[in-house]
């Protein structure tokens, strides 16, 4: 299904990632929205804007989503990770491992960059697939490859990626996401200018599609 995304992240003592999704399902409309505020995250899923299809919270949707958190301010708000909570252990050239901490959580990445130094894909083991229904979350390795490095307004930033999982037999390896991003701001509301190189915050939207789930 096709689907319009937008999103809000905010990085500092406090981060939160804040992601809206309007989308269409069996001819019916269906709104998804992830709360990220702090330690805690939720995910609730409606159809019609009424019926609950998904009503997901605890530490580990809280785990998975410091994951999703931390893959964003790699891609998306690069520069804010000079004064993110991270430790860097490098491997080789076109390799670094990278924890995260968020509260009670500390989760783990290796990032891969190509010769000219892009960000090309970021790697992790501690982000878990939902089932359906959002009661059941299960580890799996998770990545997102980015291409098409573009300049929007005054930064340098990827525009096409995917998400991926990488299951066990017969699934394995298979992209549940494909994303084109059409916009995205920084410093909205803090007095700060899109040139200034430290980004507390980014504003983004995308045309999406998922090929699974």
């Amino acid at each position: 299904m096709s689907f319009t995304g937008e999103q809000v992240n905010t990085y500092g003592p406090e981060p939160s990632r804040l992601f809206f999704m309007d989308a269409t399902m069996a001819g019916l409309p269906v709104d998804v929205l992830h709360v990220f505020v702090g330690p805690s995250a939720t995910m609730r899923v409606k159809a019609c804007s009424l019926v609950p299809m998904v009503n997901a919270s605890g530490p580990v949707m809280d785990r998975a989503e410091t994951v999703t958190l931390f893959n964003d301010l790699c891609v998306l708000a690069p520069a804010a990770l000079i004064d993110a909570p991270i430790t860097w252990q490098p491997v080789d050239a076109h390799h670094i491992r990278a924890l995260f901490t968020n509260g009670a959580h500390t989760v783990t990445a290796e990032l891969i960059f190509n010769d000219d130094n892009d960000l090309v894909d970021f790697v992790s083991d501690d982000r878990l697939r939902a089932s359906l229904d959002g009661k059941k979350l299960t580890p799996l390795r998770w990545s997102t490859p980015v291409c098409d490095y573009r300049i929007i307004g005054s930064r340098r930033v990827s525009i096409k990626g995917e998400a991926r999982w990488n299951a066990p037999d017969p699934e394995g390896e298979f992209a549940y996401l494909e994303f084109n991003l059409d916009e995205i701001t920084y410093n909205k509301g803090t007095g700060l200018t899109d040139s200034t190189p430290d980004e507390h915050g980014a504003s983004a939207s995308s045309r999406q599609a998922t090929a699974s789930s």
